[in-house]
């Protein structure tokens, strides 16, 4: 037996080796060259950054709701091969991005071309990128790695085809650390609205992103009957994504706090963000403004962002194609209300109304700010 023992360990290595040498051959050494990225890389547009910059209250220097000038700001990646001083052309590129160096975890975008254009980047990041080239007969050559940050600036505003007015609840500073990135995200309907037959406009890439990069498990939908929910009976991101109505009326201009009508929506959307399985949450009502802003404010507010980032937040829905632009007076009802309330800061006077006025538990409460608090 030990004899066997000897012989079968021998050929392992063996095997091993060949292995090894196989894998070796199928890699090819060449010079690469990586461009710099930079330092506190910004996805944001020129005239995104300036909002962001100045006076929230100036949005209609900027944007009025009629465009779609939502989306950020793509990075841009570019790349050379060389061999022996010759150009190398490619079948195909694999970029790889990933927060850790040793790229335990990483996104993969297949390109034909020598350059990329990536959106949705973590705000405030060290990211680490390195390129694939995939050669004729199955060959293949790694880059060396790079690096590069990304700015601190929030909103992380999103570009999903198909969807306006996207982007991340997380991303804003608190007074103890930041909200946690990457998972709720609020945007526009991914179907059109007010129809009896199914019309998505979310398109395939869209999809991918939401589910493949964005990570999404749910879609909240805030929209009430069928008819404005446009038919749509379960989510068209597809498998894997749980779809949930919470009907919520028009909140535009009302006190959602006291009116009555509301609490059972805000009472059973809080009891599905208690729960961490149900994340990433993806939620929306029809254009991702009002009612999914009632949602948004409440709680960002509820873990510590600062009161003028909220209606900064909620302002920036301008940038999106909305029709009709919003003024921070469309909030004033439930606003007041919230200030209006007990407590000595704006989180405590949130929960002060979501516990006493609406009926939501403090656990879920507990558990929300727990989820989100970087």
């Amino acid at each position: 037996m030990k004899t066997k023992g000897k012989v079968f360990s021998a050929l392992s290595t063996g095997l091993c080796a060949l292995f090894l040498l196989c894998a070796c051959n199928n890699q090819v050494q060449l010079e690469w060259r990586l461009t710099d990225v930079g330092v506190g890389v910004s996805g944001h547009t020129q005239a995104q950054a300036a909002y962001i910059a100045g006076d929230y209250t100036k949005i209609s220097t900027y944007a009025n709701g009629t465009k779609e000038l939502s989306r950020p700001q793509s990075v841009n990646f570019s790349w050379s091969a060389e061999d022996n001083g010759a150009a190398v052309s490619a079948e195909s590129y694999t970029v790889e991005l990933s927060l850790s160096y040793d790229f335990t975890e990483s996104i993969k975008y297949e390109t034909d071309k020598t350059q990329i254009d990536i959106y949705n980047l973590l705000l405030d990041s060290t990211y680490f990128w390195r390129v694939t080239a995939n050669l004729s007969g199955g060959k293949k050559s790694v880059s060396s790695t790079s690096m590069f940050t990304t700015s601190a600036a929030a909103p992380r505003n999103l570009y999903i085809d198909g969807i306006t007015n996207a982007r991340d609840l997380g991303g804003w500073k608190t007074s103890t650390g930041s909200v946690k990135q990457g998972m709720i995200y609020r945007c526009g309907r991914l179907n059109e609205s007010k129809r009896e037959d199914v019309k998505v406009e979310i398109t395939d890439k869209g999809i991918r992103e939401m589910k493949e990069v964005l990570g999404v498990k749910t879609e909240v939908d805030l929209r009430t009957n069928e008819y404005e929910r446009g038919g749509i009976t379960s989510s068209p991101l597809g498998g894997g994504v749980e779809y949930v109505n919470i009907p919520m009326e028009g909140a535009m201009g009302e006190d959602c706090i006291t009116n009555e009508k509301f609490h059972p929506a805000i009472k059973q959307f809080f009891t599905l963000l208690a729960n961490e399985s149900n994340y990433p949450i993806a939620f929306h009502c029809d254009i991702g403004t009002d009612r999914t802003g009632f949602f948004a404010f409440l709680i960002n507010g509820l873990v510590g962002v600062d009161e003028n980032d909220l209606y900064r937040d909620y302002l920036f829905s301008n940038f999106g194609k909305i029709d009709t632009p919003r003024v921070l007076s469309n909030i004033d009802g439930y606003v007041n209300t919230i200030k209006n309330s007990e407590g000595s800061t704006l989180s405590e006077k949130i929960e002060y109304c979501l516990i006493n006025t609406v009926g939501v538990d403090k656990a879920e409460i507990d558990a929300v700010r727990a989820i989100m608090t970087a």
